[in-house]
């Protein structure tokens, strides 16, 4: 087994990290989500099972009116929840918010 680092030229002539790994198997070739190193893992607190419900609806791309329809709660409350699991992800929006879920195992896409 082979992992391999690509770097990638970014604007400005930046050299970033890619956020995959190839792995070379038995001939075959397997990409898969890069492992942070430990100083960028995330610290987070447990979600709640209803904050889990709507972080995957945000993942399925659903607006806070719908994921409020379907859960039938107010949007506000959908916004309220969006909140409290952006702070205890450390995210920066609902993209950042599924991307670290599902880096830490806590969301399947």
């Amino acid at each position: 087994m082979v992992t391999t680092t690509q770097t990638l030229n970014a604007p400005g002539g930046q050299v970033m990290e890619s956020l995959l790994s190839v792995l070379h198997i038995n001939g075959a070739i397997v990409v898969r989500p890069r492992e942070a190193p430990a100083r960028e893992r995330v610290n987070a607190e447990p979600l709640t099972d209803r904050e889990l419900q709507v972080l995957s609806l945000v993942a399925e791309g659903y607006s806070n009116k719908i994921i409020g329809d379907h859960l039938i709660i107010r949007e506000r409350t959908v916004k309220n929840h969006l909140t409290c699991i952006m702070t205890k992800l450390r995210a920066s929006d609902r993209t950042h918010a599924v991307v670290t879920a599902v880096r830490l195992g806590w969301l399947a896409i």
